[in-house]
């Protein structure tokens, strides 16, 4: 299982159309959100959707003003080491993170 937690910057006002347009990608849910506009997401991974396309989709989403990684997790849904048949060179910073 794989998830990343971000945290964007939108417009107040914005929220409902903000949060309508996220949880349209597969493997998003919104959370909690600060007066200011600092809105909590979580990503998934999601069957058919690269983790990485979500996460570019969502900078492109119009009412994102930024976007900020504030947590990444890589790792088998069984909690063993990390799902990986990549040689120890090509692996990613998260796998090797855990290793």
């Amino acid at each position: 299982m794989n998830i990343v937690s971000l945290v964007l910057r939108i417009k107040p006002e914005t929220r409902a159309e903000a949060e309508a347009a996220l949880t349209a990608y597969p493997g998003v849910e919104c959370h909690g959100m600060s007066d200011d506009g600092k809105l909590v997401v979580t990503v998934e991974d999601a069957d058919g959707a690269a983790m990485s396309d979500t996460l570019i989709a969502l900078h492109r989403v119009p009412q994102v003003l930024a976007a900020t990684l504030a947590y990444e997790h890589c790792g088998s849904t069984d909690g063993d080491s990390p799902v990986s048949n990549q040689p120890e060179a090509l692996k990613s910073p998260c796998e090797e993170a855990q290793s």
